[in-house]
């Protein structure tokens, strides 16, 4: 079984795609379950099954639950060095800056409208 035949048969059973975007498999489970069984395999309808159970759940349902999911992915610890060097960044961008205190700018007067080369 060829590469190209796979793909052919993941463009005809858009289900299997979705199971992969989902997370629930991967394209290389998928292949060696492809390479090993066939096409016609009743493997493959277990995937059909789960995806029209998320077809008929409400939208807000699936939409909360991947909002949850995706909470469940972050790693918390990669977070926080990223916090950690950001907050580094800043605190060494402040050393560098000057600080002016005094504010050397001089005031600015407004010159008569009628005055034009300081006569």
């Amino acid at each position: 079984m060829s590469k190209e035949s796979f793909k052919e048969f993941i463009k005809n059973k858009p289900y299997l795609a979705k199971a992969v975007f989902d997370g629930k498999t991967s394209f290389q489970k998928l292949y060696e379950t492809y390479d090993l069984y066939g096409e016609e395999s009743d493997v493959f309808n277990n995937y059909l099954n789960t995806n029209t159970n998320t077809v008929t759940t409400n939208n807000k349902t699936t939409s909360f639950n991947e909002v949850v999911n995706m909470f469940r992915n972050l790693d918390l610890e990669t977070i926080q060095r990223g916090v950690t060097s950001l907050q580094k960044a800043v605190s060494l961008v402040e050393e560098i800056m000057p600080k002016n205190e005094n504010n050397n700018i001089p005031n600015y007067d407004e010159r008569p409208i009628n005055r034009y080369y300081e006569d």
